[in-house]
């Protein structure tokens, strides 16, 4: 459900007259991507994706669970989810794409990634390409192609900015869709389902910031709308998330350095272009809290802390670098770590 930013994301492109030449996705980014490269609407999107329903498309292998107990390779049906998607995906290939089109997957024998759409990548249709981009760990079977098998890409690559910049562009717009409202511990429930979307949502965590830390520069406007919080499954408020999504992107596409002076702005059913300077968050630390690990200053990439004589200390209490990656309060073993105005 989360992943119904990108439409506002998309939307708030098309409001700024901003276009793109290519589209990246992974994972629910896929899906979304292969809409927008194969020539959705908008409008279009956002009316088959808002009659999304958790029941639709996750049907449990109870058949398999019967005949095969521990040895049945997902939770759900895979194939189910394969025929929902063939009915609301474009009936396009790669090749004939409006814009080209690029999506992950993980090779689960090698644990490499692969991009569909590359070329001698480009031969298996769009719904096999998304379906592998989606199927989540333990969720849905792999995809199977020439003695391998497919898993979602955003395992190893969440955020696929290292592809993105093979392509020699101009200009990325990324969306990440791990950033929460605020940080606090999830309601985790001790269920084998629970677990392993939790040890999946760890993993993506920890992937992300060092993805993020090693590959936005000044070529990369970064769109983070606060959406990590949010149930995967629960698509009872799709049109909140698709408003966040346009909010954050009209913020950032308009003070970003790399696509203001792109703005070709016509309001749009009301909407005005906002000309907000992309601001900055607040870092804190509790002393008494503090135990001087410092752990915040090594896995900082902007610097922010500095640890020594048992405690460690702020030196951007306004840190304007910031990646949004909750990356040092998620790893403060005492949480004495605040961040503010996210």
């Amino acid at each position: 459900m989360r992943g119904m930013a990108h439409i506002g994301v998309l939307r708030a492109m098309r409001t700024l007259g901003i276009p793109y030449d290519v589209v990246v996705g992974t994972s629910i980014g896929s899906l979304v991507g292969a809409m927008a490269a194969g020539g959705y609407s908008v409008e279009r999107m956002e009316s088959i994706l808002s009659d999304l329903h958790k029941e639709d498309y996750f049907r449990l292998n109870t058949v398999k669970f019967l005949l095969k107990g521990v040895r049945t390779p997902s939770l759900y049906r895979g194939d189910h989810f394969h025929q929902r998607l063939a009915k609301i995906l474009p009936k396009r290939t790669f090749q004939n794409m409006d814009v080209p089109f690029y999506c992950n997957a993980v090779r689960l024998e090698t644990g490499g990634s692969v991009f569909w759409g590359s070329p001698q990548l480009d031969d298996l249709s769009l719904v096999d390409a998304v379906y592998s981009s989606c199927a989540l760990p333990g969720i849905f079977e792999p995809y199977e192609r020439g003695g391998f098998s497919y898993m979602d890409g955003g395992i190893v690559d969440p955020v696929p900015l290292r592809f993105a910049k093979t392509l020699r562009p101009e200009l990325i717009i990324a969306v990440d869709l791990t950033v929460k409202a605020t940080f606090k511990a999830p309601n985790y429930k001790n269920r084998v389902a629970s677990t392993m979307y939790r040890a999946f949502e760890i993993t993506q965590e920890v992937v992300m910031e060092q993805q993020l830390h090693a590959n936005v520069d000044y070529r990369t406007a970064l769109i983070q709308p606060k959406v990590g919080h949010l149930a995967r499954f629960d698509f009872d408020s799709v049109p909140d998330v698709v408003r966040q999504g346009e909010e954050e992107a009209l913020k950032v596409l308009t003070s970003h350095a790399a696509t203001r002076d792109l703005v070709r702005c016509e309001p749009i059913e009301g909407l005005a272009c906002p000309a907000t300077r992309r601001d900055f968050v607040s870092v804190r630390i509790d002393p008494a809290a503090c135990i001087g690990c410092g752990l915040c200053e090594s896995i900082c990439e902007t610097d922010a802390f500095v640890a020594g004589n048992g405690r460690a200390t702020v030196r951007k209490t306004s840190n304007y670098e910031c990646t949004r990656d909750h990356a040092c309060a998620r790893n403060c073993p005492t949480s004495a770590i605040r961040l503010g105005n996210l």
